[in-house]
């Protein structure tokens, strides 16, 4: 029974976002030696669960580069004078 589930123990020692599937996926193709073998290849080749999407990254890089509220202030009254005086 260890054995069947070999794929599993892959994806749960490299902590990859997917084992929940690699598990279900084991457990009802897992019996084929192909789905066996693709799913040991699967959890040996995807990628790690602290790896980030590209829409967190873009949304931490969003929020780093944010400009403070100072600046927001001193640019909205920057152009209320120009406005004025123009």
């Amino acid at each position: 029974l260890c054995i069947y589930y070999i794929p599993f123990l892959i994806a749960e020692v490299r902590k990859i976002k997917n084992k929940t599937s690699v598990f279900w996926l084991n457990t009802f193709f897992g019996w084929s030696i192909i789905g066996w073998l693709v799913l040991i290849f699967y959890s040996s080749l995807i990628n790690k669960a602290n790896s980030i999407s590209v829409v967190e990254y873009v949304r931490k890089v969003q929020k780093i580069n944010k400009p403070k509220e100072y600046f927001k202030s001193f640019v909205s009254t920057y152009f209320k004078t120009i406005e004025v005086f123009s």
